[in-house]
């Protein structure tokens, strides 16, 4: 199986997901009214949108090419005189 790294929009998402479940879980009120029974439900959609990232590759693969530097010319050879 190829696992692939998640857009980092989604790392974003996943991680709001995830600090709302967590904050919801904690005895603070939070002026959100859905989150009060369904912290659970953010945290494991934050852990499955992850995953789902890493199974579904990007939209289009990068090509590796080899880098343009400098080109390297053979260097002449340099006779010195006898000593």
């Amino acid at each position: 199986m190829k696992l692939y790294a998640p857009n980092i929009a989604l790392f974003v998402i996943a991680g709001c997901l995830a600090m709302l479940g967590v904050l919801a879980a904690m005895p603070i009120e939070l002026p959100i009214p859905a989150l009060e029974g369904n912290s659970s439900w953010y945290i494991f959609l934050a852990w499955f949108l992850l995953a789902a990232g890493s199974v579904v590759p990007p939209a289009s693969e990068p090509k590796v090419e080899p880098q343009s530097g400098f080109k390297s010319e053979p260097k002449p050879e340099v006779k010195l005189p006898p000593r």
